[in-house]
């Protein structure tokens, strides 16, 4: 059986900018397990500003229309751009 996931150094799951298994295509994760370079998204208020990266890119790929996902980004709902995050696990 393949596996669904490789891991870091860290031993945390290696993903794509979009939050899916290297391993595995199609496979999304969302939550505290979430980590992009160094940057943690240990907090839900932090890891459900993700949701909507992992929808938009399979809508993307289904051919759905995304603009409903702008009014989270509005809502800074919507973090695609990790700027403003620090290496710590804060908020952004």
């Amino acid at each position: 059986m393949p596996h669904l996931w490789t891991f870091r150094d860290d031993g945390m799951p290696e993903l794509t900018e979009h939050d899916e298994s290297t391993a595995t295509p199609g496979l999304f994760l969302c939550g505290p397990s979430v980590r992009q370079g160094k940057h943690i998204f240990c907090y839900i208020y932090k890891f459900r500003q993700r949701f909507a990266v992992v929808a938009n890119q399979i809508a993307q790929r289904l051919g759905v229309d995304t603009q409903a996902l702008e009014e989270l980004r509005r809502n800074n709902l919507y973090l695609d751009d990790l700027g403003c995050c620090d290496d710590v696990c804060e908020a952004c």
